[in-house]
């Protein structure tokens, strides 16, 4: 698997070579602006590589840096304008009051993660996320670690956020005094006569010095500097420093004296190792999993030493060094699951159709958000790339692209209509439903055709793996109650094995009235057989209905704002077709330029306005550039011309 990747690679290498690479004062050629792109950002559209072309590398990289920003674009989930839930009161909970209060705070954190998709496909700066990633494998911390507090763990996000592009000393200084860190690393148990080193250890070996440049002695010493900075637990479960858990005496570590946590710090940024650390991380992240010789890693730290820890201009040295645009350096690293998905959301524009499906992507390929698999965080490279999950990939990849066909065209204006999210199991033809609206009225009465046939793949467990579309019904008057009635169940027979091969299922994921989406988990649902009245609202077993009351659910607070995105904040569809953010006190609104790089549906337009000098003769993939369409030429197959972009190894690459 190496060969095949180290391959690809060396063909990618030697397309960019025989391109060539334009001097450092010279206009950069497209594979020179898709490259800073890429690397420094999730993919590369047509317009961003164009508005760089006239550049230099020094005014192109000098644009991406001054576009970071420190706040989202997005509005934040909707969960953190909630009451704050009652973590506090979880040793007393009964072990159901518990397993519910858990399960709630698991919900949100699908949000987090769901939103922070969102963000980097959104995000007209893609550094600043990137950067952010990155701070967020830096600092590691995990979910399953923390006491499950979500709410804390938007706090962190947002913090690697406003120093994405600021000091690593404020954020250094920052992280000693992060509930989150502290609990994962179990500092609020650090306390005078009964120290404990977790924190110490790993803030020397993973954050600052790196594994051999320091001793047992300093992280002992360390550990006891560290003392008394806990977690108040009785409210809000934010950062406390406790003097009676404080230990008072002199500590000596690292080669010079100190008190507590900030004398630590300041130890740390003195040390010239903690620079040369940072950018050889910095390295790896965006430059080459091998490390220069260590003049050139050192060149770097003096920038960053000599601008006290600001990121800038580390990051700028970083991105004019002769080693990040060399053709040896480019199609070199894998992406992450996270910039695979993202990337492919950018570059091809495709819909966002299932928010929360990215998440689920993204763990299935190996890098799930805010949980990473232990405190070393995830490694990269190519770990990222093995038989099962190559496979994997791909099909993700293939389920981005189909949904292009889920987005069911809107209600022409002036008009009405209901839109439903299904999917199916069928056995011997597909599940049958009715839709009724208010006293009952039918507007629909059809079968799934899109259902998966039970009988010759058998049942598909797992949610992710259904098929699901976005139907849409007129309706000509105002809608108050909808009902969903599955009306053909045929459990089948058992074989002479005994063992039933397949079933009619019909599931049903959302409901959207007016604009406003209601999650089938909050509809009522019934049946006439008594074996399937226990089964998750929307998942019609058994013949059986699944009604939505709109006036009850819409003052109860259960409905949301566009069910298109299935997304947990504030998105309002806009007459071009792209999601818009609506804005907040907190995060600016999204200007349409913004957006249209990230969230738009029109990918047909979109491929028309690529060159056709973009299309590559042979088989290596040089920039984002449509291959010639798999199809007639007067009529070509937009989806089939994605597909041959992304399922060419090399877009694997970066």
């Amino acid at each position: 698997m190496r060969n095949f990747w180290a391959r690809i690679g060396i063909c990618a290498t030697l397309a960019f070579a025989a391109a060539g690479v334009a001097p450092a004062a010279h206009a950069l050629s497209p594979e020179d602006a898709r490259h800073l792109l890429v690397r420094t950002g999730f993919g590369a559209t047509q317009a961003e590589i164009a508005e760089l072309g006239p550049l230099d590398r020094a005014t192109a990289v000098d644009r991406l840096l001054a576009r970071m920003q420190r706040v989202p674009v997005l509005p934040r989930p909707s969960f953190l304008s909630q009451a704050w839930p009652p973590y506090r009161d979880m040793p007393s909970m009964t072990q159901e009051q518990r397993d519910s209060f858990i399960q709630a705070r698991r919900d949100e954190l699908q949000q987090l993660k769901a939103w922070w998709y969102a963000e980097m496909i959104a995000t007209p700066t893609p550094l600043t996320e990137r950067m952010t990633l990155f701070w967020h494998n830096h600092f590691v911390s995990a979910f399953e670690g923390v006491g499950q507090n979500v709410h804390r763990m938007w706090d962190q996000n947002a913090l690697f956020r406003r120093e994405a592009s600021g000091n690593f000393a404020t954020l250094l200084y920052a992280m000693l005094a992060d509930p989150i860190l502290l609990r994962y690393l179990d500092n609020q148990t650090n306390r005078k006569g009964r120290p404990n080193e977790n924190l110490a250890r790993e803030l020397l070996e993973l954050f600052t010095l790196g594994e051999g440049n320091y001793t047992e002695t300093d992280i002992k010493e360390i550990a006891r500097a560290l003392t008394g900075r806990t977690i108040e637990r009785t409210t809000d479960f934010g950062y406390r420093f406790v003097p009676a858990m404080h230990d008072e005496g002199g500590k000596s570590f690292l080669g010079t004296n100190g008190l507590n946590g900030d004398d630590v710090v300041r130890a740390l940024l003195a040390h010239k190792r903690t620079a040369q650390f940072l950018t050889e991380k910095l390295w790896r992240e965006f430059v080459a999993a091998e490390l220069p010789p260590n003049a050139e890693i050192e060149r770097i730290a003096v920038v960053l030493r000599d601008a006290r820890y600001e990121m800038k201009p580390a990051l700028r040295a970083l991105f004019l060094s002769d080693a990040f645009w060399a053709p040896s350096s480019r199609g070199t690293m894998i992406k992450s699951p996270v910039a695979l998905i993202v990337g492919a959301h950018r570059d091809l524009g495709l819909p966002v159709v299932d928010l929360a499906a990215l998440p689920v992507h993204g763990r299935r390929l190996g890098q799930d958000l805010f949980e990473p698999p232990n405190v070393k965080g995830w490694p990269g490279g190519t770990i990222w790339i093995t038989p099962a999950s190559l496979v994997a990939r791909y099909d993700v990849l293939a389920r981005l692209i189909a949904n292009r066909t889920l987005v069911a065209p809107r209600a022409e204006p002036g008009t009405r209509d209901i839109a439903l999210r299904l999917a199916g199991d069928g056995w011997q033809g597909g599940p049958r439903f009715v839709v009724r609206i208010n006293d009952g009225r039918i507007v629909a009465s059809q079968e799934l055709d899109f259902a998966i046939d039970t009988a010759r793949f058998g049942t598909i467990p797992d949610r992710m793996d259904w098929v699901w579309r976005v139907l849409r019904f007129p309706v000509d008057e105002p809608v108050w109650r909808v009902s969903v009635e599955f009306v053909n169940d045929g459990a089948a027979p058992t074989d002479a094995g005994g063992v039933r091969r397949g079933d009619r299922n019909l599931f049903v994921d959302w409901l959207e009235v007016d604009g406003e989406t209601y999650r089938a988990l909050d509809g009522q649902q019934s049946f006439a057989n008594a074996a399937c009245r226990n089964s998750r609202a929307g998942d019609l077993y058994c013949n059986g209905t699944l009604e939505f009351d709109i006036a009850k659910l819409k003052s109860s607070g259960k409905a949301r704002a566009n069910g298109m995105a299935e997304s947990m904040m504030s998105m309002q569809p806009v007459s071009n077709g792209m999601m818009m953010a609506a804005g907040t006190k907190e995060t600016p609104r999204a200007t349409a330029p913004e957006m249209a790089r990230a969230v738009h549906l029109d990918t047909d337009a979109w491929l028309a306005t690529l060159p056709q000098d973009w299309r590559r003769p042979d088989a290596i993939w040089r920039a984002l550039a449509p291959v010639r369409p798999v199809a007639d030429a007067e009529r070509p197959d937009a989806e089939a011309t994605m597909r041959a972009i992304l399922f060419d190894p090399v877009y694997q690459l970066m």
